[in-house]
């Protein structure tokens, strides 16, 4: 389970500052997290609290909801699906901007989401759905053609 991680987590981020810069095109949007308690607060750039974390259990973490929940929004969902990805990913203890745009530090902690290490390790190009959120920073499986000319579907019996 996550918890160890979780801890110490909370523990670092209470005496140091999380920066989380959501939007790759948007450079200078920046939140900034510190733990007080059980809560972890996110601030703008003016020292506005934008949005404030309960600390999360393991199942908020894996599920990227509950305690993680990531509305459409452009604050809240934003910074929520950035810690779900460092929280996934275990990157939040070694980096302190997030998010990692950088795989080659994923999944180094002993806690962490061993499944998605393990589907993203068997991808020729190492990108994968291994968790909710994990196009964060552009980790995903992603088929696009901004041109398409044509496209087929083949639908089998289900004998």
């Amino acid at each position: 389970v996550m918890n160890d991680y979780i801890n110490r987590v909370w523990t670092k981020y209470a005496s140091s500052t999380l920066t989380v810069t959501p939007f790759a095109n948007q450079p200078s949007v920046k939140y900034f997290g510190r733990v007080s308690g059980n809560v972890m607060n996110f601030t703008n750039t003016s020292g506005a609290v934008v949005t404030s974390f309960q600390k999360p259990d393991s199942d908020s973490v894996f599920g990227c909801y509950k305690l993680l929940d990531a509305p459409n929004d452009q604050v809240r969902g934003p910074i929520s699906r950035t810690l779900c990805a460092g929280y996934n990913r275990s990157t939040l203890l070694t980096n302190p901007n997030q998010p990692d745009t950088s795989s080659a530090d994923f999944y180094k902690d002993a806690v962490t989401n061993h499944y998605s290490r393990k589907i993203h390790a068997q991808m020729a190009d190492g990108k994968a759905y291994g968790f909710a959120f994990d196009d964060v920073g552009a980790h995903e499986s992603l088929v696009h053609d901004g041109n398409p000319q044509q496209a087929y579907v083949t639908l089998d019996p289900f004998n």
